[in-house]
């Protein structure tokens, strides 16, 4: 396990990003209960991940 964690010196990459958008979306999904409609809540997870284009 040693090495796993020396090798994060040679390239610090790290998945804290995807995590943070996984704690997000779990938030919202516990939040939404009751959504009926699939995309609405695809809609909701894309607004607050600032993914989403209201100008459309």
């Amino acid at each position: 396990r040693l090495d796993r964690i020396l090798t994060w010196f040679s390239s610090p990459i790290s998945n804290g990003t995807s995590e943070g958008f996984n704690s997000r979306i779990q938030a919202i999904k516990s939040a939404a209960r009751g959504f009926r409609i699939l995309e609405h809540y695809r809609i909701r997870i894309l607004f607050y991940c600032g993914k989403l284009s209201l100008n459309q």
